[in-house]
């Protein structure tokens, strides 16, 4: 089942809106962790099939070894918020021996923008859509960084009328255009950029076929903790 990657999610007294990354019950905002967040929109995202436990450490956790009980934290914190529980699950199951799946039946909403550009990052493809674009580390950025000389809000790309924008937020490493450190300037396409050490570009040339490369990670060998149910 293919879905809008920026869309509302309905179930239950429940609204995830994968665009803001918000969460609400009856209208008001829930708090989630930012790794929460990440795991309830992937689930959603991937429903009906099930992600395995390796497809999770990946997405939440690249490049990081991390052990079993970091993905247990995430998981009960997420059932924890939505008022679900291992033994009777209403949202998320455990798949034993493999990984999870949001298992409630969900009303979906397409909300978002279509994609008028794509910031080329070393290699890695983020779309872009008219208006703000917030580029950093932190899971709440429309393009995500996940790079040490990345600040988590450190700047936006704005589109407007076919024109490009590129604003630094304070960022502790500086933006970049040709070179050149800049607070706000305009750009253009194949233009370069850097984000930090991170250098990229813009480009018009994308198909909403081809998916995004997934990120990088190394291998790695996770411990398990015995005697838990999530």
């Amino acid at each position: 089942m293919r879905t809008n990657e920026s869309g509302i999610f309905r179930f239950g007294e429940l609204t995830f809106d994968c665009g803001s990354h918000m969460l609400l019950r009856n209208g008001e905002e829930q708090h989630l962790s930012p790794k929460a967040r990440q795991l309830l929109r992937m689930l959603l995202l991937k429903r009906p099939r099930a992600v395995s436990r390796e497809e999770i450490y990946d997405a939440l956790w690249p490049s990081t070894f991390v052990s079993e009980t970091n993905m247990t934290s995430v998981v009960s914190e997420l059932r924890r918020v939505l008022g679900d529980h291992a033994r009777s699950a209403q949202y998320i199951r455990t798949v034993h021996g493999f990984g999870y799946a949001f298992a409630a039946d969900v009303d979906t909403e397409a909300s978002a923008p279509v994609a008028v550009a794509v910031l080329l990052c070393e290699g890695e493809r983020h779309l872009l859509y008219d208006g703000r674009n917030t580029v950093g580390r932190a899971q709440d950025c429309r393009v995500v960084l996940a790079a040490g000389t990345v600040s988590r809000h450190h700047a936006v790309i704005t589109i407007d009328a076919g024109t490009f924008v590129v604003e630094d937020c304070g960022s502790r490493n500086g933006t970049y255009v040709r070179s050149e450190k800049i607070t706000r300037t305009a750009v253009r396409l194949q233009e370069p950029i850097a984000f930090g050490a991170i250098q990229a570009t813009i480009s018009r040339k994308f198909s909403s076929t081809i998916p995004l490369p997934p990120h990088l990670s190394v291998p790695r060998r996770h411990s398990s903790s015995s005697g838990s149910r999530v």
